[in-house]
């Protein structure tokens, strides 16, 4: 999957294609159709905010499609946007 990646304070995102798990129990995977870059995520770029040693991929804020559910997840199934 193609992800905005967080390598280095003070600097650009890398886009790059990057391997994840199949969601355990409790996850869900999902295709984002639109994500934003908030100012949470601009406070870890910049050091505002203490967050571990990069890399990483941030955000939290998206919308998409429920591609796979793990164990335990009865609320959504594939297919639920």
């Amino acid at each position: 999957m193609k992800a905005a990646v967080f390598y280095q304070y003070n600097a650009p995102l890398k886009i790059e294609e990057i391997e994840i798990d199949k969601p355990k129990r409790g996850e869900v995977l999902v295709k984002l159709a639109a994500s934003g870059v908030c100012h949470s995520d601009l406070s870890v770029i910049n050091g505002t905010i203490p967050f571990p040693p990069p890399p990483a991929v941030l955000g939290h804020e998206g919308a998409g499609i429920v591609e796979e559910v793990g164990g335990d997840v009865t609320a959504v199934n594939p297919g639920t946007m």
